[in-house]
Formats: structure tokens, C-alpha cells, sequence
């Protein structure tokens, strides 16, 4: 191998190597980075509204999820709109770190 090669090889390694090794999911890898795209029902949004309900003050439990949009940050952020079995449609942004940690920066509201 001639020195410009093992140079190559050691460039690539430590680009792959400083990637980190955090999986996008297929569906997620389809929003535009920046902008919001509408989204399927993933585990992740689920995931993303039993967050926000455990944040409420209610005993009221998830009846659907309406409509959900994502939009890919160093992370991602949700815009969820779910109905609560007691009637109740609310919306909620919550954003998702790479490591899968929820939070918001406002409450969630009712629509």
C-alpha cells in the first residue's frame, strides 16, 4: 500500500469513527432537516405523548393520536395532536435528543 492510501484509509476511519454510532430511524430519515414533515405514528411519538401525559395533571388516559410532525434538529421535534379518553384534543411540541431523552419547553395545550 503506497502512502497515499493508508493516509485515505485513515481519513475515512475517523470520519466513521467520530459519526458516533446513533441510528436515525427509516421513517424519521424522510423529514427535511430544518423543516417539518408530517409524519407516521412511529414508536418514538408514542413514546413522545406518554411523556407528555405523564407531565399533565390529569388521570385521563390516550384515546388516539390525531396527527404527528417531525422535524429533524440535532435531535428531533415532535408536533403532536392527541385525544385523551375524556374528549379532549391537545397539542404538544416535544423534542427527542439523540439518546431518546423527551422534554418540552412549554406545556402542552389544549386545542
Amino acid at each position: 500500500m503506497n502512502l497515499k492510501s493508508i493516509i485515505l484509509l485513515l481519513f475515512l476511519a475517523s470520519v466513521f469513527a467520530c459519526s458516533g454510532n446513533k441510528e436515525v430511524k427509516e421513517n424519521e430519515s424522510l423529514s427535511t432537516p430544518g423543516g417539518w414533515s408530517e409524519s407516521e405514528i412511529t414508536p418514538e411519538i408514542e413514546g413522545a405523548v406518554e411523556y407528555v401525559i405523564s407531565e399533565m395533571n390529569t388521570n385521563a388516559k390516550l384515546d388516539k393520536i390525531i396527527s404527528a410532525k417531525s422535524q429533524i434538529v440535532k435531535g428531533f421535534n415532535y408536533d403532536i395532536d392527541f385525544l385523551l379518553d375524556n374528549g379532549e384534543t391537545w397539542n404538544a411540541i416535544v423534542y427527542r435528543d439523540l439518546d431518546g431523552n423527551y422534554s418540552m419547553n412549554d406545556p402542552a395545550s389544549l386545542k
